[in-house]
């Protein structure tokens, strides 16, 4: 976690990924800030699609202040939407707008490995631009020991996030005993996104069942284990 003080503050929470500075605003600037955030695939196949979560904070002062969120520096042939392009901020309060952005990627690249930038620019001229801090090298992740977490969900199941190496499937196994010998049962399999990271839905509720255990398996290479 970085963070920029005074009137411009920079906070990016990430998985091996984190956000530096690269721009700041004058000293009365009422845009104060801006981080961005990796999201988890939502889906198992992966489709070429990236998301992350862009916040931006700012005070409008007396009037309505606009910033256009832009991005830069991206691998050749990549595109990148954000919805929305421009957040507003009215009154006098200090108050934080989000928006996604969707890095299209033809292949599947690891933009973890590249350090490109986004932009927030107001309609008074004041600038902030930040840079993601390279974390890994392309053969670093395309050999990542991979690694699992359990995330709990509003419907009372759960999801499995993962990571480990660029474009890899993983086959996703369980068992409700580790005692030897352990007899580990497949689910499915997950394939994994650029930067590594997958996901897999078990279809299993987290309360009022037994207890299971999972772990990642590749044809070839390091295992999951829970």
């Amino acid at each position: 976690m970085k963070t920029l003080k005074n009137q411009i503050g920079l906070l990016f929470i990430a998985l091996g990924f984190g956000l530096v500075s690269a721009g700041t605003s004058h000293a009365m600037s009422t845009l104060l800030s801006m981080s961005a955030e990796p999201m988890w695939p939502t889906s198992s196949t992966p489709d070429g699609n990236l998301v992350y979560n862009v916040t931006t904070v700012g005070r409008g002062g007396a009037g309505l202040l606009e910033v256009t969120l832009t991005a830069g520096a991206m691998p050749p042939g990549v595109t990148v939407t954000f919805s929305p392009n421009v957040v507003r901020f009215t009154g006098n309060q200090l108050s934080a707008q989000n928006a996604t952005m969707t890095v299209f990627c033809p292949l599947l690249l690891p933009l973890d490995c590249f350090p490109f930038t986004i932009t927030g620019t107001s309609q008074r001229g004041e600038t902030i631009t930040i840079t993601n801090l390279v974390m890994f090298s392309v053969t670093e992740l395309a050999n990542r020991v991979p690694t699992l977490l359990v995330d709990k969900l509003t419907n009372g199941g759960f999801m499995l996030r993962g990571s480990g190496g660029t474009g890899k499937t993983y086959q996703i196994e369980s068992t409700a005993n580790l005692s030897r010998p352990v007899v580990w049962t497949p689910m499915g399999s997950s394939t994994a996104d650029g930067n590594g990271r997958f996901t897999f839905f078990p279809g299993l509720a987290t309360t009022n069942g037994p207890v299971r255990f999972f772990r990642a398996v590749t044809t070839s290479g390091p295992v999951a284990n829970p």
